[in-house]
Order: C-alpha cells, then structure tokens, then sequence
C-alpha cells in the first residue's frame, strides 16, 4: 500500500503535515456497508451536539488500512505494527476522508495515543495536535529529576528505618510529585485546538468537569485527524475508527471492530472542532459513546 502522499499536495505554511495526504487506493473495494457509528461533541456555541461519520469512501480506505497494519505486522525494518500483538497494546487506528483546495479527495490516517512509546509519529501519520516541542527540554529534565528521585529514593528504603531516614524519602516524594505536577502543567498548556472558523480553544479551558484535563485528552484518532486537517487546509468529508492489535485490559474490543468516540476525552473536544465543518451535522438525538 503506497504510504507516500499524492503529488502536488496542499502546502499550508510550508507546514510539514503536506506529508500526510495519502491517495485514494486503486480500485474499488465493498466495505459491506457502513458502520453505524458517529463521532460526536457538544458545540461550544450552541451547545447542540455536532458530529460526523462514515462514508463508503472512508469505509474502503479503513480495509486498505486493516491489509496495510496486516502486512507490517511480521517487518522487523522501517513501520511495523508488531508490537501491536503484544498482550494489551492494540489501540484505535482512524480514517478521514479529505480534499484539499483543488478539489483531490484523499485521506488522512491516525492512531490513539503514543506509537510503540514514541510521541514522534511515523511518516505519512498526524502528529499530536499538542505543540510538543514546547515542553520537549522540561520533558527530558523532568524525566531525569524524578528517576533520580525514585533512585535515592530506592537507595533510602535499603538503609535501617529510622524517623529521619522516613521523613526524607517523603521530602523525596513530594518533591518528585511537584516536578511531575509542573510538566503536566506545561503538556496541558501547550495543547491549543483551533477549528475552521479561526477560535482558539486551549485545553486548559475545556470543559471536563475536573480540574485538571483527562491524561491523554485530544491524542484520540478523531481530534487528532480533524486538527491535522484544519491546520493543513483539507476539508473533512468522512471518518471511521478501528480497533487493531490486542484488546487492552480496559477495553475488550476485537481486532478490525468499528467504534465510536469516546465521551471522556472526544466529547468535550469535537464539537469545537467541528464547528464550520459542512460534513458535520446537528445530532437530533443523544448519539452513544464509548
């Protein structure tokens, strides 16, 4: 399957993301229908619930895409979808129909999360909608400082117990807690969403109904393809969600499985994302989310 995006693609800002507009496969290829499954946020304006789903298209590329992940699933070079076997460590993996401003449809291709405990996506997939490159130097510092702490730490625990030797390892431990605190701080602040109408939604201030946002909010596939797309001037036009690899301890989905967003971390996101979306459509009745 080519990975390689189409000649000519759009080129916002000489943006790297030009990269991540794939062609439509060759030939055709029946789904077996559409998958009733919808993806779905409160809008932010109007508070009406505005989602978007499945086509045909979005349903073929979804197979090319099972054939493709199938295919790399034994490659011990370049992109492998092995460690996806491994036991909990399949994850959702999405599809959006676009085209770009001269009318070329294509699509745009994405995974939950992390990619085999890199936040650097592989060529050819969107990246985090987070700007990660401006907490990467506190990411480094901080992951040095807090395994230093749990090593002296550790290194305490071994000595005889005594009160002073206690009070340190909780001095130890409240300062590594603070230094944690403080980077998911900084991660928070740099995740700023922006829809198609121009408004800036930063994660700080969605509404969750924590005071702090869930771990992992906006690294779902469909935030994470709709941003890609907005901020590389493509027009959504349709999107599919599969599960692939393993099933997680948490969620016992099968391999190749249609699913829908989730309410925690999609809901309080895609409706902003949504917003000047023409494929996006007012919800008339609650839509299920996972």
């Amino acid at each position: 399957m080519d990975l390689s995006p189409i000649d000519g693609a759009p080129e916002p800002g000489g943006s790297h993301e030009t990269d991540l507009f794939h062609a439509l496969g060759p030939g055709a290829i029946d789904a077996g229908g559409i998958a009733s499954v919808r993806y779905v946020g409160r809008c932010t304006k109007t508070g009406k619930d505005l989602s978007i789903g499945p086509t045909a298209t979005a349903m073929a590329e979804a197979l090319r895409l099972h054939s493709l992940l199938d295919a790399c699933s034994e490659a011990t070079s370049g992109f492998s979808s092995a460690h996806l076997r491994h036991p909990a460590a399949g994850k959702m993996f999405g599809i959006l129909v676009v085209t770009d401003p001269a009318g070329r449809q294509g699509t745009l291709r994405a995974f939950s999360g992390e990619w085999d405990s890199s936040w650097v996506a592989p060529a050819g997939w969107v990246p985090s909608p987070g700007h990660l490159q401006e907490y990467a130097a506190a990411r480094r510092d901080t992951e040095d400082r807090v395994a230093e702490f749990t090593r002296q730490i550790e290194e305490l625990k071994e000595r005889p117990t005594s009160k002073p030797i206690r009070r340190q390892i909780e001095a130890m431990k409240i300062e590594r807690r603070r230094w944690s605190r403080e980077l998911t701080d900084k991660i928070h602040a740099a995740y700023r969403f922006d829809n198609a109408l121009g408004e800036i939604l930063p994660l700080t201030e969605v509404q969750t109904g924590s005071p702090r946002p869930p771990t992992g909010m906006g690294d779902c596939c469909a935030p994470k393809l709709l941003q890609a797309a907005i901020r590389s001037g493509l027009t959504p036009q349709g999107m599919v969600e599969f599960w692939w690899g393993s099933p997680s301890a948490m969620f016992p989905r099968e391999e190749g499985g249609y699913y829908g967003s989730c309410e925690q971390k999609c809901y309080p996101i895609l409706g902003f994302l949504l917003r000047g979306i023409k494929a996006a459509q007012v919800e008339t009745e609650q839509v299920t989310t996972t």
